[in-house]
């Protein structure tokens, strides 16, 4: 008796789409700071960049090369069940929130610490007040976990508690964040992880940013996930149970 398979969603489901794109045309998730010719290419077009066909037929010649650029172990993504899935095929502005939400927790010892006015405003400026709350509030639960994962892992963090608040708090969370999400499907097969790197700015490639949280793969992926969880449960639930 065959082992049953995971249903693959129906052609015209948005997750079908978004898997499609992220197989066969990686540039339209790509970060642009990876390729800043294609922004130029756009600008040199003028109004013709505005054509939607005219586009279409960049991105695949972007994409084409991308691809090869890739290789051969850079295979389809075809595992729905791979747990860091839901986070490489995020769709861009749920990324860029879940980015910035993992480097304000990993920085969130830092942040609690600020207790003068003018600098609690300051971070509340370039934070935004929701966010900086969830750091003080909520974010406990999840920094517990992030600090047994870290010691379950036999790892420190790149930056304690201790360690002073970067002179720009956004910038470097969202630097932190995606280096947490790079290391979520650092383990992952080649195909799903270098497209996924792709959708990062250069800076999480650098190992140092990556492992800064001190977690392994699997840990940095469970809690990734759990901010996701937070941020869109339909978006996660879309997505084969995973352990």
């Amino acid at each position: 008796m065959h082992a049953l398979s995971l249903p693959t969603p129906p052609p015209d489901s948005a997750l079908r789409v978004r898997l499609q794109e992220f197989n066969l045309l990686p540039s339209r998730l790509w970060h642009l700071a990876r390729q800043p010719g294609w922004q130029r290419e756009l600008q040199a077009l003028g109004a013709l960049a505005s054509r939607s066909a005219l586009v279409r037929v960049l991105h695949r010649r972007w994409s084409a090369q991308l691809l090869a650029a890739l290789g051969p172990a850079a295979l389809p993504v075809t595992d729905l069940a791979h747990p860091a899935l839901a986070l490489a095929l995020a769709p861009a502005p749920l990324l860029q929130q879940l980015q910035r939400r993992a480097g304000v927790l990993l920085l969130a010892p830092r942040l609690r610490r600020v207790v003068r006015r003018s600098e609690v405003l300051a971070l509340r400026e370039a934070l935004g007040a929701e966010l900086l709350q969830w750091a003080y509030g909520d974010a406990e639960a999840l920094m517990d976990a992030l600090a047994q994962g870290r010691g379950a892992a036999g790892q420190g963090a790149a930056g304690g508690s201790d360690a002073e608040l970067p002179a720009d708090p956004a910038a470097a969370a969202d630097l932190l964040g995606a280096g947490l999400l790079a290391q979520s499907w650092h383990d992952a097969p080649a195909g799903l992880k270098l497209r996924a790197d792709g959708r990062l700015p250069p800076g999480a490639d650098d190992a140092a940013v990556r492992t800064a949280s001190g977690l392994d793969a699997a840990r940095a992926r469970h809690l990734c996930r759990q901010l996701l969880a937070s941020l869109d449960s339909t978006w996660l639930s879309s997505f084969p149970a995973t352990p």
